[in-house]
């Protein structure tokens, strides 16, 4: 059996974000890559020694498919949704009472036609 080896895009000198660790049934969204870019130090073809702005070298080597490349030099928050806290069955069910309450109890919107005095002396 043959292995086909393939090149990735990944060299030195270029700035690279970091892929993040994903947590087991979180909801919502988070980011697969890091906000912060470094900079690829060194690298022996399939794992990467990178360092950040200020020059620092990171103590771990990264593999070729935890970093992404990155074209240009801005960069993007993405700002978290904040979501309702999630309410419990009891709360749930005291929400859809009181909603259809709301509705057997609240205001019309039909006409209401009104008689004056006159009307019912013919």
């Amino acid at each position: 059996m043959k292995v086909k080896i393939t090149k990735h895009s990944i060299k030195v000198g270029d700035r690279v974000q970091i892929l993040k660790g994903k947590q087991t049934f979180r909801k919502g969204y988070e980011p697969n890559y890091s906000s912060a870019i470094y900079t690829v130090v060194s690298g022996n073809g399939y794992s990467f020694s990178i360092s950040d702005d200020n020059g620092n070298v990171l103590g771990k080597s990264y593999k070729y498919y935890e970093l992404n490349r990155v074209e240009g030099t801005e960069t993007f928050l993405i700002e978290p949704r904040h979501r309702e806290p999630t309410m419990t069955n009891k709360e749930r069910r005291n929400k859809r009472e009181l909603q259809e309450l709301g509705r057997i109890q609240g205001p019309t919107n039909r006409k209401t036609k009104t008689f004056g005095a006159t009307y019912f002396l013919k």
